[in-house]
């Protein structure tokens, strides 16, 4: 989300800037700015720190977007759902995070006046469409594992067009409030410029932060945690059932066949619990990542001395981007075996020998 204040009173601190004793100073190519809060070194080293994770955040994407490009055995509906999520979160980096940055250690906007409007739109655009594709990714777990003999039936190419559809499309039109604030008089009372004149931030109304930021998520993480509760006692059940099939089929003479059966969905069950550990692992981390956030700007509507609180929480929302790829290579063999490929190179050899590699 953008580092931009929020409050009841959308009029109370115009112009004065957040912090109170901030002030304005005339410098960078002739912009008025706040003055910044650090030393040129410190400046240095704090650009440095972000910009590592900004990096992070692209090659980490990028990896998983190439490892489902590249092999096949990962290209399915539920990784088709990953690589789009894996799509926003390296918009984040590439588009949000830097211009992020500079305004957080700099105070000051550098670029086109217009660019801080959209910047402000897009970083509302990115972060929503990452909850809206985790509620989709629970949706594809849960009929994975609660009703897997239709899987195939419920899970439709149409129905996976349809839900990443209406993960950008959805999270756009969520965002366009924002879109106010390009307007001086549609803005008015609702998301207004404070502070000195180039520094680029806002002052969001209660009712349009709560539209845009924290119903799509307290409504998302809600139906997430409904569905997850309800995979973990289904998952639970089968596999009891499919290990006690296991010991009765071993047990009995002649049950080759019930062996094989038996083996043959434990194998299939154990892929489907796997995939679910690792979206569970990426939800729980989203969700950790980004409560900070929404718990500290319902307080910033009433206390605006948590001005330093609210940007870190908002880079921990942010670096909630760079860490898919760890949980991908934690908890899922086939990722790690393909991070493993693209980072040797060998994603170059025929697909024919990278997927038997994979086998």
């Amino acid at each position: 989300m953008a580092e931009n204040s929020s409050s009841s009173s959308s009029s109370s601190n115009s112009g004065s800037g957040a912090e109170g004793s901030s002030e304005c100073v005339v410098s960078y190519y002739g912009l008025n700015c706040t003055q910044m809060d650090f030393s040129k070194s410190e400046s240095a080293l704090i650009v440095g720190i972000m910009s590592f994770f900004i990096a992070v955040t692209i090659i980490s994407n990028l990896l998983i977007i190439s490892a489902v490009v590249f092999f096949r055995q990962l290209q399915t509906r539920a990784n088709a759902l990953a690589l789009s999520l894996a799509v926003s979160d390296l918009l984040v980096g590439v588009v949000i995070m830097p211009l992020a940055m500079v305004k957080s250690v700099y105070k000051c906007w550098f670029y086109a006046r217009w660019l801080c409007n959209v910047q402000f739109f897009w970083d509302y655009w990115f972060t929503t469409a990452s909850v809206l594709h985790l509620s989709c990714i629970a949706y594809d777990r849960y009929v994975a594992i609660c009703d897997p003999l239709r899987y195939a039936q419920r899970v439709t190419r149409r129905t996976l067009t349809f839900m990443l559809l209406f993960c950008w499309i959805a999270s756009a039109l969520l965002s366009t409030p924002i879109l106010l604030s390009m307007s001086p008089t549609l803005s008015k009372g609702r998301i207004e410029t404070v502070g000195c004149p180039d520094d680029c931030r806002f002052l969001i109304s209660v009712g349009i932060l709560f539209t845009i930021g924290m119903w799509p998520y307290f409504t998302s993480v809600l139906l997430i945690m409904l569905m997850y509760g309800r995979i973990y006692r289904v998952a639970r059940g089968q596999a009891r059932k499919i290990a006690a099939m296991d010991r009765t089929s071993s047990g009995l003479g002649g049950g080759e066949e019930a062996g094989r059966v038996a083996a043959s969905r434990w194998a299939s069950m154990r892929r489907e619990h796997s995939a679910t550990k690792t979206l569970g692992a990426i939800i729980a981390a989203f969700i950790i990542s980004w409560l900070p956030f929404y718990i500290i700007a319902v307080i910033f509507t009433m206390d605006e001395s948590v001005l330093l609180a609210y940007k870190v929480a908002v880079w921990i929302g942010y670096m909630n981007s760079a860490i898919n790829p760890i949980l991908y290579a934690t908890f899922n063999k086939q990722f790690r075996h393909a991070f493993k490929e693209i980072l040797t190179l060998n994603v170059f050899l025929s697909p024919a020998d990278r997927n038997k590699e994979m086998q």
